[in-house]
């Protein structure tokens, strides 16, 4: 039974790819790229910009944090110099394009996990491989599930090809939704991802 059920996810997930299609070849190895990007922009997201709200908000006796970043952003306005206004934009805006990837990636993941039976599973095997700060083994990741390692490996792959298409998914349904006259100014593009 477990050797039908392998053969059958393996050809749900290869006629899904065919019927958008792609090659699962591709969609795997596009996949791996997308998510090691994913990982090396986003692992010290939260850390960093809890540190741009420090640093900027350093100087405030308020307890509330809202009223502590309001006086720091009117104090950042009218009273720094032009300098450490164009430091702390950038760093702002680095830390918007970031949080931007991430509600992408949130949503991908919901996709992968209405995959009917595995989709939880795969999500799950993301997070820990991909989207942790935590560098897991495959052996740890394994045990981590409940799952062998080899099973453990042949879903990795699976995941990761279904995480690709539904990246392709999303960025297919992007574009058509936005149309060359509303890109203005510096809107954040799919581009982002892949620069």
């Amino acid at each position: 039974m477990k050797m039908r059920t392998d053969v059958s996810l393996k050809t749900r997930i290869e006629d899904q790819c065919k019927l958008a299609g792609f090659d699962t070849d591709y969609l795997y190895k596009h996949g791996k790229k997308v998510l090691k990007i994913v990982h090396d922009a986003c692992r010290n997201t939260a850390l960093d910009a809890d540190d741009l709200v420090e640093d900027l908000c350093s100087d405030s006796y308020e307890t509330d944090e809202f009223r502590k970043l309001s006086e720091a952003v009117v104090r950042l306005e009218f009273f720094e110099t032009n300098y450490m206004k164009d430091k702390y934009e950038a760093s702002i805006l680095r830390t918007m394009r970031t949080a931007w990837m991430l509600k992408v990636i949130d949503r991908i993941k919901m996709n992968v996990y209405t995959f009917e039976t595995y989709g939880p599973q795969f999500v799950e095997i993301l997070n820990l491989c991909y989207l942790s700060s935590f560098r897991y083994t495959g052996s740890e990741a394994a045990e981590t599930i409940g799952i062998s390692e080899q099973d453990f490996y042949k879903k990795k792959k699976y995941a990761i090809i279904m995480f690709a298409l539904e990246f392709e998914e999303f960025k297919r349904e992007y574009e058509a939704r936005c149309s060359t006259a509303c890109m203005s100014g510096e809107q954040m593009t799919l581009s982002d991802f892949t620069n």
